[in-house]
């Protein structure tokens, strides 16, 4: 069977899906049907859902996300020291980036795919390295809303370990805020330069946020270039992974910062403003 037979009955007009979710899983099907007619030996994640007709794109829980942001802005508005707002703020900007960088190392490691909780997450983000620009083509809400699980347990370590404080709230607001933002920097990174805004692209050009030249580095060549808010700890990622490449040490330090990188955080604040 050649290709073009394997991928009749695909309908891949973009324009014939009101969901880009839908169209991008068509994408999906069309790259699996065009290697298994060329005798192409699929990578991990091809698969993983070649096997299981697994649904890579999907819409995220859209009230999750609204809930968020609700939390972002009570967290920031209720709070009564804007000097250590502003602190939590600068911490949260250089954090986000170098916590992206290790979820980053940990998705993209192929060994991941098969396991238990972590898999799919892994499938899912690896899929990204065969259509880039799906990320700047699904919708917003839907972007935000693959952190919906990772913002639960979060939560769950957050507030279940630190309670229900003014310093609780404005962490989780901060951090939020910066995790979304950390979800658009990477959208724009794949947005064409017209449907940029002009403060987002002047936010690039002076590395606030993440060059997309910078993030086009990482896919010609997937061991580099791991964050996606504002590529400062680049140099650190890369510097920790020549020290200690081996993948399972990344997936313990990725497990330990979600469950208590907010509470030490948290701790920190409390501690200095006290």
């Amino acid at each position: 069977m050649d290709a073009v037979a394997a991928v009749q009955g695909y309908d891949a007009r973009k324009e014939s899906y009101e969901d880009m979710n839908d169209w991008l899983n068509v994408l999906v099907k069309k790259r699996i049907a065009k290697a298994r007619a060329e005798g192409e030996a699929l990578p991990a994640e091809m698969a993983w859902v070649a096997e299981r007709d697994h649904e890579v794109y999907v819409k995220r829980f859209k009230p999750m996300v609204l809930v968020v942001l609700a939390l972002c802005i009570y967290g920031i508005a209720q709070t009564s020291n804007p000097i250590a707002l502003l602190a939590t703020f600068v911490v949260f900007y250089f954090y986000i980036d170098f916590y992206s960088g290790v979820l980053h190392v940990v998705l993209d490691n192929p060994r991941f795919v098969r396991l238990p909780l972590i898999g799919v997450p892994c499938v899912e983000f690896q899929w990204h390295h065969t259509f880039p620009y799906d990320i700047s083509t699904r919708r917003l809400f839907d972007v935000w809303g693959d952190l919906n699980v990772l913002l639960l347990v979060k939560s769950a370590f957050l507030f279940g370990i630190c309670g229900f404080s003014t310093t609780t709230f404005m962490v989780a607001g901060v951090g939020y805020a910066w995790g979304y933002a950390n979800q658009f920097s990477h959208r724009l990174a794949h947005t064409a330069p017209r449907n940029r805004p002009k403060l987002a692209v002047w936010m690039q050009e002076h590395r606030l946020l993440m060059p997309p030249a910078v993030h086009h580095v990482h896919h010609n060549d997937h061991t580099q270039a791991f964050p996606v808010l504002s590529g400062h700890s680049r140099g650190l990622i890369q510097g920790m992974l020549r020290v200690i490449p081996n993948g399972y040490f990344w997936l313990v330090l990725f497990v330990v910062l979600t469950a208590l990188d907010l509470v030490a955080i948290c701790w920190l604040v409390d501690r200095i403003w006290s």
